[in-house]
C-alpha cells in the first residue's frame, strides 16, 4: 500500500503499573527532540497522498506475506499486543509502519516493540465518526488536538493491557478528504513485576517515544 523511497526492507494492578508508567505529557506537534542525527528516509504512499520522513536508524516493517498479520522483522515490529495496527490492534488497514529497533534497547529490559504506523480506516465516512474512539478495546485517556503540518488532528492516550503486557498508546485521527486517517505511536512493553527485581529493568520510555513522535510530526498530506 506505500511505496518506500530511498529505504531499506529491513488485572488492575497491571493497569496501575502501565498508567504509572506512562504518565509524562504528550510532546507539543512542534517539537522535534530526537537526538539522532541518522540521514533521512522518506515514505510516500502509492496514491500520492501523503507521505512521512524517518530516521535511518529505525526499522522499515512489512507485512509479513504468508501471515498478514504479522510484521517483520520480529524483533522490532512484532509484540504480544501489537504495535504495527491501528488503535485496536487490527493492522487489515495499516498503509506503513516504521519501528524502533530492538538492538538500540538495552538488554534485561522490558522492552518489547514499538511502532508509528498509518492506519487507512474504511468504516468511519464523516468527520464526527472518524474524531470517535470507542473504548473498549483500548483504555481511552487524556484527549487534545494538535496541527501538524497545517493539518488538526485529534489526539487520544490509550493504554492496554493483555496477560502481563503493557502497551503505551496515542492515537492521532483527521478525516482528509473524505478518508479518515490515524496515525499512531504503539510502545509495547511486559510488567515489570513479572521478573525478578535483580534481573531486569524499566527501559526508557520517553526516549522511545520521542523518536517516534520525531517521524509523526514529519507526516504531511500531499493532495
Amino acid at each position: 500500500m506505500m511505496t518506500p523511497t530511498n529505504c531499506h526492507r529491513g488485572g488492575c494492578l497491571l493497569l496501575g503499573i502501565a498508567l504509572a508508567l506512562v504518565q509524562c505529557p504528550v510532546l507539543n506537534a512542534q517539537e522535534s527532540v530526537s537526538d539522532d542525527q541518522s540521514p533521512k528516509r522518506s515514505f510516500t504512499s502509492q496514491d500520492g497522498l501523503f507521505r512521512f520522513k524517518y530516521s535511518g536508524s529505525l526499522v522499515s516493517c512489512e507485512k509479513d506475506p504468508g501471515q498478514p498479520d504479522r510484521w517483520t522483522p520480529d524483533e522490532s515490529c512484532q509484540a504480544v499486543i501489537p504495535v504495527c495496527s491501528d488503535v485496536s490492534g487490527n493492522s487489515d488497514n495499516t498503509a506503513a509502519c516504521v519501528a524502533y529497533p530492538a538492538t538500540r534497547i538495552e538488554r534485561g529490559t522490558n522492552f518489547e516493540a514499538a511502532a508509528f504506523s498509518v492506519n487507512i480506516l474504511t468504516d468511519p465516512n464523516t468527520d464526527r465518526a472518524c474524531l470517535s474512539v470507542a473504548e473498549p478495546p483500548p483504555h481511552v485517556g487524556t484527549r487534545n488536538t494538535e496541527t501538524i503540518n497545517g493539518v488538526k488532528f485529534s489526539v487520544t492516550q490509550t493504554d492496554g493491557v493483555a496477560a502481563g503486557n503493557l502497551l503505551d498508546g496515542y492515537s492521532y485521527r483527521s478525516f482528509h478528504g473524505k478518508i479518515c486517517y490515524e496515525l499512531d505511536l504503539r510502545i509495547a512493553f511486559s510488567n515489570i513485576g513479572n521478573y525478578d527485581s535483580a534481573s531486569a529493568k524499566n527501559f526508557d520510555l520517553q526516549e522511545v517515544r520521542r523518536s517516534l513522535k520525531n517521524v509523526l510530526v514529519s507526516f504531511k498530506f500531499l493532495k
